[in-house]
């Protein structure tokens, strides 16, 4: 269900549900640009968590290096543009969600492979250990995607694997703007 394309809303993510975001990508049919397609994990309740490599200098290209998990806070310090409206569309850099309802119990074990997965973060490979290939382990695990002996290598071949397994996936697009509720989640504005 495609929810929003460059409209502006609010997208919503429940106890029940959890997703991915990937960055740089204008809409669900459309790749990722060279600018930096990344994709981020969507937590119950909206929050971002995602996987990165730990360079001396962040937005440097590593084929190896000791991984790491950010989450919200850290993202707004180091990746303003995945965080706030105005800085994505500075840097021209929209973002296409792919959100599924999992259930509580299993969005509860995704949140919790994060945890797991920031105490002990993989080594990041560019290929076999990147970003899009620790979210599809994750998805994995909680049986939102069937296991395959090749897990997809990019954002848009996550994007594309998890809309194809869960074609009931609420889909949206737009400059992003992740703000804080009273729950400790987030909304998700999305602006044109």
């Amino acid at each position: 269900m495609l929810e929003s394309a460059f409209a502006p809303g609010v997208l919503l993510v429940g106890a029940d549900e959890i997703g991915i975001a990937c960055r740089y990508k204008s809409g669900p049919f459309a790749r990722s640009t060279d600018e930096g397609g990344h994709a981020d994990a969507i937590l119950p309740g909206g929050e971002p968590v995602g996987y990165y490599a730990r360079t001396r200098r962040d937005r440097r290209l590593a084929l190896i290096a000791p991984g790491e998990v950010r989450d919200a806070a850290e993202l707004l310090r180091t990746r303003p543009e995945y965080m706030r409206a105005a800085d994505a569309r500075g840097r021209m850099c929209p973002t296409t969600f792919c959100i599924i309802r999992v259930g509580e119990a299993r969005a509860a074990d995704f949140a919790a492979i994060w945890g797991e997965i920031a105490q002990k973060p993989p080594v990041f490979l560019a290929v076999g250990g990147n970003c899009a290939q620790v979210i599809a382990g994750a998805l994995i695990r909680i049986g939102a995607l069937p296991r395959r002996l090749l897990r997809p290598g990019s954002p848009d071949g996550l994007f594309r694997a998890l809309h194809a397994a869960q074609p009931e996936a609420r889909i949206a697009t737009g400059f992003a703007e992740f703000l804080p509720d009273d729950q400790g989640g987030y909304s998700i504005r999305l602006e044109g």
